[in-house]
């Protein structure tokens, strides 16, 4: 009974295949529509017609659209990659730039500077990792004709003195050091006194100021004629605050400097 069964099961199949099959040709073969038996057929079988074109269409897409992610992905990559690269050359061109501007201006303040030094150029190569470190390295030495106690400037004013020198290097003092001192004078009044640091870079302490004389905010403090390390005339700072009690001596002064020692990358020598 089973054989039978199973074998009846299958035949059944059949004519709904044949079927199928001869809507798919009707469908897609141009023949006579004889008693509109195409039509008929076309319209019953079009929704399976057009699964099944869906179906074999979606597939086929399937590693196409893949093939396709990849090469976004590749091609993203490589785009920035790109970008990377040339946003790292951008930087570099500007950095470019920057220096070539820096060192036109330290060639036209070598040649024309307003003190009438004989001067030479020298960058800085080393600093301490403390904003508070108040020494400096430079690439010019012995071989270079630097010698200890040399001044050192910028245009904007004073920076400091050398203190150790070596064939092809030189250190040199900041004027903000605890243990600098510089014979000053005020250029509005003439008022003498001597500037030290002040333990950090934005501010100078200038004492021994007589509290008979007058020194105001604002005015400009410049290296003395009394000095013995430093020429006359050079820029220190401005005076920022000026206290004083009855029963002082002596004025407290603080003077802003006149140079950002933060940003010191070339800097002069006085020979």
């Amino acid at each position: 009974m089973k054989p039978y069964r199973g074998a009846r099961r299958k035949s059944s199949y059949r004519p709904a295949v044949i079927i199928v099959l001869l809507a798919l040709l009707l469908s897609y073969f141009t023949i006579n529509n004889s008693f509109g038996i195409r039509y008929i057929f076309t319209s019953i079988f079009y929704p399976i017609q057009y699964s099944v074109q869906y179906v074999v269409k979606g597939a086929l897409s399937v590693p196409a659209n893949i093939i396709a992610l990849h090469n976004l992905s590749r091609e993203n990559k490589d785009l920035k990659t790109r970008l990377t690269t040339s946003i790292s050359k951008l930087a570099l061109f500007e950095e470019l730039v920057n220096e070539n501007v820096r060192l036109r201006q330290a060639l036209d303040f070598q040649g024309t500077n307003r003190y009438r030094f004989k001067l030479g150029v020298a960058q800085v190569i080393a600093r301490g990792a403390s904003p508070y470190t108040s020494l400096m390295e430079i690439n010019q030495g012995v071989l270079s004709g630097v010698r200890v106690d040399m001044t050192v400037i910028v245009e904007a004013g004073l920076v400091g003195r050398v203190v150790e020198v070596s064939l092809f290097s030189s250190k040199v003092i900041l004027i903000t050091d605890l243990k600098s001192s510089v014979a000053a004078v005020d250029q509005q009044n003439r008022e003498f006194g001597v500037v030290e640091g002040f333990a950090n870079q934005h501010s100078l302490a200038m004492k021994y100021v007589s509290s008979v004389g007058e020194i105001a905010v604002g005015d400009k403090i410049v290296t003395s004629p009394a000095s013995k390390i430093f020429p006359p005339g050079i820029p220190i700072g401005t005076v920022a605050q000026v206290k004083k009690r009855d029963s002082d001596l002596f004025y407290d002064v603080r003077v802003k400097p006149a140079v950002n020692f933060s940003k010191l990358e070339e800097v002069f020598l006085i020979y």
